[in-house]
């Protein structure tokens, strides 16, 4: 009896662990997916000096929307290019840089 106990709890262990694993790469898969988008957009509007805003952040907004924006290097002023991308459509739907 211990055994078939021991067999059913290591079971249902392993199922959960599968399963929260699934839902991280998940979330990293779609944030790299937006930042990818994001960054095509941005080098294709602004140039490669988008570059210099690495690395980009990525926030998940709702179900299929990441906000991705770059960063800026300490003691830089100026603004930081910013994009909404839906990443179950693969497509960027709003995109801007602040000054």
């Amino acid at each position: 009896m211990r055994q078939f106990f021991f067999i059913i709890v290591t079971t249902l262990l392993s199922c959960c662990q599968n399963g929260k694993l699934s839902q991280k790469e998940d979330m990293n898969s779609d944030s790299s997916i937006a930042i990818s988008l994001a960054e095509e957009k941005w080098i294709e509007i602004y140039g490669q000096s988008i570059n210099e805003q690495k690395p980009f952040i990525a926030e998940k907004k709702n179900d299929s929307v990441w906000i991705v924006q770059g960063t800026l290097p300490k003691n830089r002023l100026g603004g930081v290019a910013y994009a909404e991308v839906n990443v179950k459509a693969k497509k960027v739907v709003k995109y801007t840089h602040g000054k």
